[in-house]
């Protein structure tokens, strides 16, 4: 698992579909400090034979210091946008995304190309606060490699 920080109020944190949990601080008037964990977000086994959408859910918690607004961003891992997220077989893809709702309508990204980000205007000082992560794999896809697909995608907190 790598791990990026950057400048300001904001940190990266690389997550496999598996999980990981990071700490930072804020630079500013009053120090922040916040906890992130991501837990395993799993489909299960896929069939492209079945009609409808294949669904899977994982969680983001955080815990912050100070009652200051968040957001929390996912960006694209290994795919060009957040809007066209796919995983991986070897070289073979499977295509799915990340959404804010368990309707699959409001894709989880960065906030560009009509992504939306989640976002907490007071969140509860030192209290663990968990956000669903919906993921959806359309239906009928047709892969000629069987196994296990994955992905990593980057959870950016701004605070």
């Amino acid at each position: 698992m790598r791990i990026a920080f950057i400048r300001g109020a904001a940190f990266l944190l690389l997550a496999p579909l598996l999980g990981a949990v990071m700490l930072a601080t804020a630079h500013g008037a009053e120090a922040n400090l916040c906890r992130l964990n991501v837990t395993p977000l799993r489909f299960g086994k896929y069939n492209p034979f079945v009609p409808g959408v294949a669904r899977g859910n994982g969680s983001i918690t955080y815990n912050c210091t100070t009652s200051s607004p968040i957001s929390i961003g996912l960006e694209h891992g290994i795919s060009a946008s957040p809007l066209t997220r796919v995983m991986t077989q070897g070289p073979t893809p499977l295509a799915y995304n990340l959404y804010l709702d368990a309707a699959c309508t409001m894709i989880w990204g960065n906030g560009t190309d009509g992504t939306q980000m989640f976002r907490d205007p007071a969140p509860a000082p030192n209290s663990n606060i968990t956000v669903p992560i919906y993921g959806c794999i359309p239906a009928g896809q047709r892969s000629s490699v069987l196994g296990i697909y994955g992905d990593n995608f980057i959870v950016t907190i701004h605070y």
